[in-house]
């Protein structure tokens, strides 16, 4: 469970709104430790005002929330049913289309591997006019950079922001100004990443002073983005060859807070620019002798390395999610949706496979031995995303084996085209092991 949650300012009084008790929000107030278990359900009114704009966080604290925002025709205007933590953060923004009074509700997200109770913090803010006048601003202002399919202007805010601390005398003047000129000039797809991977000014304050000598190295790497519209073209040309149902997705490239080369949003491929365009020449000493510091340097031209990313990441946009059932084996179905899209995406951008994969291949049986002796484990740490923890084998050897049965799977299709489908839209984990013949292919070795 992996989401994040809002803090929201809630004013407990006792109001009647559609025949219920809620508990009136009052906004930019902080209200802690609200206990929450199986039987209870809080629901809370708030009055918005068509035009305004109001910012929602919860902090999940020891339990996964499901909650959702109704009119006052009691229709749902934004949800979240899908948490992946009982811990953490989510945030979400909500402008009204009419005046009225809505229904925040809150209550236990119903899984037998939820905790029977726990707490949550809620917070809720209004954007004054002068807020709201300044994003109108700069949204009119984005407008062009929003309708291209791939943007890289938050590449010059973010250098802009870097650029401009050597006018900050204190720390709270260096957040400021990466609050005000990168992260409050985020294009649509920066908005998204923010959501998606928790981006502060704080953290990247916190970043660019740990890590100056990278920063300062970096950077002209980063304005290789510029150049990546033709290499883009041939991504999706490509995929939609091996798979005709391809969708491609918008692009966007920002500064990360490097805990990510790429990920995706609803309708957006996002990439971390300072992973995805580090190479050996990049001076990566103050990462030290580390698994992290060695996948940032990277070798080979630039733009190859961002067309295999995109390439990934582009299989993640067109996975499709279980229906109506539970995952059966969280890590095998994990490490599968990760090796598919290296698999897929090689065939797609022909990029080289990382150092993850020579390991892999010397020592395949053993690699997979382990792994069998976890296969429905909840916890991925010794498999996926874990480049700060992996000391004497290289990070992410799931994605290896993920790659290797898809590889043994399509090896094995008599329809390649058919197999190039199946593999893309993998949603059974131990059916699609069974019929790829990988297991019984290494016992027979």
């Amino acid at each position: 469970m992996k989401k994040h949650f809002f803090f929201f300012l809630v004013f407990l009084c006792h109001t009647h709104v559609f025949g219920q008790n809620h508990s009136a929000v009052v906004f930019s107030k902080l209200y802690p430790d609200l206990a929450l278990d199986k039987s209870k359900v809080e629901n809370f009114s708030l009055k918005l005002e068509k035009g305004g704009i109001y910012q929602f966080s919860l902090q999940q604290q020891g339990i996964a929330l499901y909650y959702v925002l109704k009119s006052e025709s009691n229709a749902p205007v934004f949800e979240c049913n899908t948490p992946d933590d009982i811990d953490g953060y989510e945030k979400f923004e909500y402008k009204p289309e009419k005046s009225g009074t809505f229904i925040l509700q809150v209550k236990r997200f119903e899984h037998e591997e939820n905790t029977e109770s726990g707490k949550f913090t809620l917070l809720v803010t209004s954007l004054s006019k002068a807020e709201i006048a300044v994003r109108e601003k700069i949204k009119a202002e984005l407008a062009t950079e929003n309708r291209k399919t791939v943007q890289t202007i938050d590449i010059d805010h973010f250098w802009e922001a870097y650029d401009n601390l050597k006018y900050c005398k204190t720390r709270d003047d260096s957040v400021n100004s990466f609050q005000k000129l990168y992260l409050d000039r985020a294009t649509d797809g920066l908005l998204d990443f923010i959501q998606v991977r928790e981006f502060t000014a704080k953290k990247y304050v916190t970043l660019v002073t740990k890590y100056p000598r990278f920063y300062q190295s970096i950077r002209k790497n980063t304005y290789q983005t510029k150049k990546v519209e033709a290499v883009i073209d041939s991504v999706f040309f490509n995929f939609k060859k091996l798979y005709p149902n391809f969708k491609p997705f918008k692009v966007c490239f920002a500064m990360g807070i490097l805990n990510t080369g790429g990920t995706i949003s609803n309708q957006f491929v996002l990439i971390g620019t300072e992973i995805t365009t580090s190479t050996v020449e990049v001076d990566l000493s103050e990462f030290g002798n580390t698994e992290f510091s060695r996948n940032l340097a990277k070798t080979g031209n630039i733009l190859q390395s961002i067309k295999g990313m995109i390439a990934h990441e582009c299989v993640h946009t067109q996975q499709k999610m279980p229906s109506g059932k539970e995952i059966k084996c969280e890590l095998l179905y994990r490490i599968m949706r990760e090796g598919f899209c290296d698999f897929i995406g090689t065939l797609v951008s022909s990029n080289k496979l990382g150092s993850n994969h020579d390991y892999g291949n010397k020592h395949e049986e053993l690699v997979w031995r382990d792994l069998k002796n976890e296969l429905c484990n909840e916890n991925i740490g010794n498999w996926l995303y874990n480049y700060s923890t992996a000391k004497e084998k290289p990070a992410d050897l799931g994605y290896f084996l993920g790659y290797k049965i898809a590889e043994e799977y399509y090896n094995n299709a008599s329809d390649k085209r058919q197999a190039i489908v199946d593999i893309v839209e993998m949603t059974d984990p131990i059916r699609f092991l069974e019929l790829s013949k990988y297991d019984q292919k290494l016992r027979k070795q």
